[in-house]
């Protein structure tokens, strides 16, 4: 251990309360880096972890492969699971959709059916054995129900297969449109693998060269994107960069008021000290040994507040899952945040707050190293250089009622660059603080007014007019207020209007609603939506058709041989808003009734009379939506539910989880910054304890230089509040301009977090002003004097 090392140790040791002080200080900016930057690995990792699910852990399939292919995929040393399965013929459905191509016949053995189709197991069981198979959603019909038979080409044989369930075909790696049976592999050709890679990073660049090394094209690729979307991982570049920036921004907000926070804290130090400083240059020390011997200490200091704030920022995220996970779970919710703790947080973290330290060292170190031994020796500090403007009384102080007033002014003109660097930083905390904390206010309580209404539950199913069940009525349910029971299609127009498009929506209802409702009279139902025009970035109103149309329209079906065959139809328009004691959601389109389109169908020759029977509803309490959502499931079996009550649940805690993490970081952001206040005040209060004390010596009372005080930091205050109100709204401005593209949020000026921060500001200059006068009733001022 060197001579300067040792001296540093020693002062250190001897001075324990400063030395702890720092430490805290410091580690209150590390706690806000490794929370920060864990609370983010963690929030991604646990959207990856929940998404993941519905593909039972694995990220992508490549299909069309050989055995051999396959086997070798499986065997690669970064491949940490994997399922294999295989086509093994294909089933047609043509009879009931017209050019509907055929639908693979997939062969999945127990463990993959068990990985890749139980997460999205929508209706009835998984096949059992090789007469047994589960078929994609939209190949659901009557004819193709649960429970019934559909006859498939396996390996060049025809073969009839029950029908046992079906699964969500959007939902996972399964095609959208295939046939899932079990039993054993046939052959050595259309092998498809189910894999993931043991680590998400850098997904699609190890997806590239896997497929290249195996010949396996684009189109044989099914990826997990949402999954890796959460993760940060994306083709897209933009989306990659999102998340760099993001994380740069972040480290960049954190180490601007961390590095006013530690340097304020090694200044103090590094002043305290002056003497001894030049007593080590008049014994020999050289300047750059002074310097080092600042950085040794900052970085001595550093150390333990890393490994504190390391300490605290994992304890304190573990804390906060645990409640939130406790919250998710109570509401039903099957989200789970995850601590994750990886190598790549903690040693930025370190990496991160090492430099900011030094950063923050250098000015003290230089400033220590310029100290002149013989005015450290007599404790006098640098003659301050006062300006003109300075001496003069200023326009303010001619108002000033008292002499203690007048000089509380005196001495904030003075102040020079300690004023200038107090300011900035409060100035630059504030705007922070306001900033953002009103920007996240105004995105997590956003309500983007172009979102559609929803029903709270909703079950959908494609199926004949004729087998339609129109006459149900959803109000004998236990719990439902109100509900509509319709059939949606769609029809082609001819001639149409301006406005109109060529086709149009056709909701199908009862004839007594017809009758009851819309009076036997066909009628367009137009919604609205607020759109934002891309040139003036102002919102309009776009109807869906237009909201004051009466007149004919000319219903058309163009045949094969190209004959279009028309139907008139007198209609009258209301908009959504006008049907609201009927309408649970937000649907346009042309409402007939059910015999009213059978004869529009039989006029137009129009085949297919497929439409997708629905039935919505609204409930009197959403604690109602289970014991609904199962009566409609047991109304309509085999048909696509949507619990919006269920998906708002799942909705509201994520949003709460983001809550906690985005005021989590604003409130350790704010602890830093008030601390980096308190500590620049009470630096400069012990710098003037000698003129304060010689104020004293003259008959000032401890009251009248507490009233000084309390004026000079009220001018400093007002002043900065002034300031960083004025830029926290312009920074607030800023991001909703960036964010204010897709979506369309009113800025609001932050008076709220104004409010909040003067209040701050307000309780740290009465606690300043108590502990201020303490500190002059007992201050020795024969010791402070003699001092020099």
């Amino acid at each position: 251990m060197g001579t300067m090392t040792n001296l540093v140790w020693r002062q250190l040791i001897k001075e324990k309360a400063r030395t702890f002080t720092t430490i805290l200080a410091m580690a209150v900016a590390a706690t806000l880096t490794v929370a920060t930057l864990i609370g983010i690995n963690s929030a991604r990792h646990s959207m990856y972890q929940d998404n993941i699910q519905n593909t039972g852990g694995l990220q992508f399939v490549l299909s069309k492969v050989n055995q051999e292919t396959a086997l070798a995929i499986q065997k690669k040393a970064d491949i940490s699971e994997s399922v294999r399965y295989q086509q093994q013929g294909q089933i047609s459905f043509a009879d009931q959709v017209p050019n509907q191509p055929d639908s693979p016949l997939l062969m999945l053995p127990k463990p993959a059916l068990q990985r890749l189709i139980q997460p999205i197991l929508l209706e009835g069981r998984l096949p059992h054995n090789e007469q047994e198979v589960m078929l994609a959603q939209d190949l659901i019909s009557d004819v193709y129900a649960v429970g019934k038979t559909v006859a498939a080409q396996r390996n060049g044989q025809r073969v009839v297969l029950k029908i046992v369930g079906s699964y969500r075909g959007y939902a996972g790696l399964m095609a959208s449109d295939g046939a899932v049976t079990t039993g054993h592999f046939d052959g050595t050709k259309n092998y498809a693998v189910a894999a993931a890679f043991g680590n998400y990073g850098n997904f699609y660049a190890k997806l590239k060269k896997l497929t290249a090394q195996y010949h396996v094209g684009s189109d044989q690729q099914r990826v997990n994107e949402l999954a890796l979307k959460r993760a940060g991982e994306s083709r897209d570049v933009k989306v990659r960069a999102m998340f760099v920036l993001l994380v740069i921004v972040v480290l960049s907000v954190i180490g601007l008021v961390s590095l006013a926070l530690i340097y304020t804290s090694i200044n103090l130090s590094v002043q305290a000290q002056t003497q001894r400083y030049g007593l080590l240059r008049s014994i020999g020390a050289t300047p750059r040994q002074i310097r080092q011997s600042v950085y040794l200490q900052a970085l001595t200091l550093a150390l333990p507040a890393i490994l504190l704030g390391l300490l605290a920022g994992i304890v304190g995220l573990s804390l906060a899952f645990h409640e939130l996970n406790r919250i998710f779970k109570a509401s039903g919710n099957t989200f789970q945040l995850l601590l994750t703790i990886s190598w790549w947080p903690i040693l930025v973290s370190g990496f991160f707050m090492l430099l900011v330290t030094l950063l923050a060292a250098r000015r003290p170190a230089k400033r220590a190293a310029q100290v002149s031994p013989i005015a450290a020796v007599r404790a006098q500090s640098a003659s301050r250089k006062v300006s003109q403007r300075m001496l003069r009384q200023g326009m303010l102080g001619r108002f000033l009622p008292t002499p203690i007033a007048k000089l509380a002014y005196k001495h904030y003109r003075r102040l020079g660059w300690s004023k200038v660097t107090m300011m900035t930083t409060l100035a630059l905390s504030l705007m922070i603080f306001i900033g953002f904390t009103s920007f996240f206010r105004g995105m997590l309580t956003f309500s983007d007014e172009t979102i559609s209404r929803q029903a709270d539950v909703t079950i959908t199913k494609t199926q004949s007019l004729a087998s339609a069940n129109f006459s149900f009525n959803p109000r004998r349910l236990p719990g439902v207020k109100r509900g509509t029971v319709t059939g949606t299609t769609q029809v082609g127009l001819k001639n149409a209007p301006q406005a109109f498009h060529d086709r149009l929506n056709v909701i199908v209802v009862s004839d007594q609603t017809f009758g009851t409702v819309f009076k036997d009279q066909p009628t367009i139902i137009t919604g609205s939506r607020l759109v934002t025009n891309s040139k003036t970035g102002k919102r309009q109103q776009q109807w869906d058709t237009p909201k004051d149309f009466a007149g004919t329209l000319e219903l058309a079906n163009e045949q094969s041989n190209q004959k279009t065959l028309t139907q008139p139809m007198k209609v009258v328009t209301k908009t959504a808003a006008e049907m609201t004691d009927w309408l649970v959601s937000d649907q346009s389109g042309l409402v007939l009734s059910a015999s009213r389109f059978r004869q529009i169908s039989q006029a137009l020759q129009i085949k297919n009379d497929d439409i997708t029977y629905a039935i919505q509803v609204l409930l009197i309490k959403p604690s109602f939506h289970e014991t609904v959502a199962s009566a409609l499931r047991h109304e309509l079996p085999h048909a696509a539910l949507f619990d919006q009550i269920e998906n708002d649940a799942r909705g509201s805690s994520f949003q709460l989880a983001i809550q906690v993490m985005v005021y989590g970081f604003l409130t350790l952001l704010t602890l830093v910054s008030l601390a980096n206040i308190v500590n620049h005040i009470f630096a400069n209060l012990l710098q003037r304890r000698r003129s304060l004390a010689m104020l004293q010596s003259v008959g000032t009372t401890p009251s009248q230089i507490v009233r000084m005080l309390a004026l000079e930091n009220g001018f400093l205050f007002g002043t900065s509040m002034v300031i960083g109100s004025l830029l926290g709204t312009l920074l607030g401005w800023i991001l909703h301009q960036a964010v204010n593209t897709g979506i369309t949020m009113a800025f609001q000026v932050p008076w709220l977090e104004m409010g909040m921060a003067g209040l701050a500001l307000l309780a740290i200059w009465g606690i300043f002003a108590g502990i201020s006068f303490q500190i002059m009733r007992h201050q020795d001022i024969d010791q402070l004097i003699r001092v020099g």
